[in-house]
């Protein structure tokens, strides 16, 4: 994950939309909006039926869910009574947060490959389908962060998705609208947004039957797909592998003191909800050590003051802060997002280690949204913390930058 440029957000708001709305089932020519007439007929002469994925099947084989489950049961029996607390904490605040932000299971099939997006879940390991990858994206329109709608569609006879830019609504030509939601990117224009960031992911396609790819950081084009389309959208993980599993369970003892130490109160109104929303983007640091700030006030912050005003938050802007606790439970401490003296959420990290930035904010939102605290370590392999190992509600999981998704695909 990253936070984009300015000439990143400007290339997001003059990017065409290259999803067509039309089918291959039927024999109708391609018709394509908002690009030029020679790209049009390029892509209409190029229409690639066959796809070798061999290699992203061979990684998504790499996961365990049993062993995985096993590891989370474990992780519970060390909280005991305490996780029972966090569960029943967690119902409202997840009903609360779900309201402005879905999650989005990604599902790979094969014979022919393709995928599917299944609302409102985290999991889609169901019949022929296998876990891909999760993302989160906004559910309602956000005129500073998601202003754009695009229209999940599905067809049959395989089973599929497509997505449909710009639209709420995309039965036609044999899709039917299944839901829809909205592309992150940045308002242009009024104060400047500093805490805009989003995720990029490439839409791939082929045809015989139409179907599309959608993994980030996967080059469709050595597989035999096509580009098609840019889709943005919050933030993403994957399932953890076997290795990455083994790598945050002897780490979880000292996470679980920490836990049963942490008590969160999730928010139960709007106001609270974005007030921790933006203190989450305020967190900038990749080591948690001696010399990390023990606290990180929000009324000082000239983008959380902005962030205030729009979001109606001002009144709690003066007991606003994230805390980094001064104790360690066996090499491990925690980041609290606090809030009208409550904490709001709680990521636990190994003590003098390096951090993906976005992968905590990740995991704070995560904990915001749930109600229970995320526990996360960095990957052995990648020192400088661009991949990470957390727990999210009842899944082991993998996030971070583009090392996670196996760019070597």
């Amino acid at each position: 994950m990253k936070l984009l440029n300015l000439a990143s957000i400007l290339l997001f708001h003059a990017l065409p939309s290259t999803l067509f709305t039309t089918t291959a089932l039927s024999n109708s020519p391609i018709q394509f909006h908002n690009i030029p007439q020679h790209r049009q007929q390029q892509q209409q002469q190029h229409r690639p039926t066959t796809t070798d994925d061999s290699g992203l099947q061979l990684h998504v084989s790499q996961r365990d869910k049993a062993f995985s489950a096993s590891v989370v049961n474990y992780y519970e029996e060390l909280l005991g009574e305490s996780n029972f607390t966090i569960h029943a904490r967690g119902v409202e605040a997840t009903i609360l947060s779900s309201d402005d932000v879905g999650r989005y299971c990604v599902g790979l099939a094969s014979n022919p490959t393709r995928v599917q997006i299944f609302n409102d879940r985290t999991n889609c390991d169901d019949n022929d389908w296998t876990t891909l990858y999760v993302f989160t994206a906004h559910k309602k329109k956000d005129d500073h962060y998601a202003r754009r709608p695009i229209c999940v569609g599905h067809s049959n006879s395989p089973d599929r998705s497509m997505l449909f830019a710009g639209r709420t609504a995309c039965t036609v030509d044999g899709w039917r609208s299944d839901f829809s939601f909205y592309e992150s990117g940045c308002a242009q224009g009024g104060e400047k947004d500093d805490g805009c960031t989003y995720e990029l992911t490439v839409v791939w396609e082929a045809f015989e039957p139409h179907r599309m790819m959608l993994y980030p950081h996967y080059d469709g084009h050595k597989h035999g797909w096509q580009e098609a389309y840019s889709l943005t959208y919050k933030s993403r993980w994957r399932p953890a592998t076997v290795p990455e599993v083994k790598l945050l369970k002897p780490h979880l003892p000292a996470h679980s003191t920490l836990h049963k130490r942490t008590d969160i109160h999730p928010p139960y109104d709007l106001a609270t909800l974005r007030c921790a929303q933006a203190l989450i983007r305020l967190w900038n640091y990749t080591r948690v050590s001696s010399s990390t700030p023990r606290t990180i006030r929000g009324d000082i912050e000239p983008q959380f003051s902005i962030d205030a005003r729009r979001n109606g938050f001002t009144h709690l802007a003066g007991a606003a802060f994230i805390r980094l606790h001064y104790n360690k439970y066996g090499g491990a401490t925690a980041v609290d997002v606090m809030v009208d003296s409550y904490v709001r959420a709680s990521v636990s990290l190994p003590y003098d280690t390096n951090f993906s930035v976005l992968g905590v904010h990740l995991a704070l939102q995560e904990s915001l949204r749930s109600g229970r605290p995320v526990p996360v370590v960095p990957h052995d392999d990648h020192e400088d913390g661009d991949v990470l190992i957390g727990m999210i509600d009842d899944a082991i999981v993998t996030f971070g930058e583009a090392a996670v998704f196996g760019t070597s695909f």
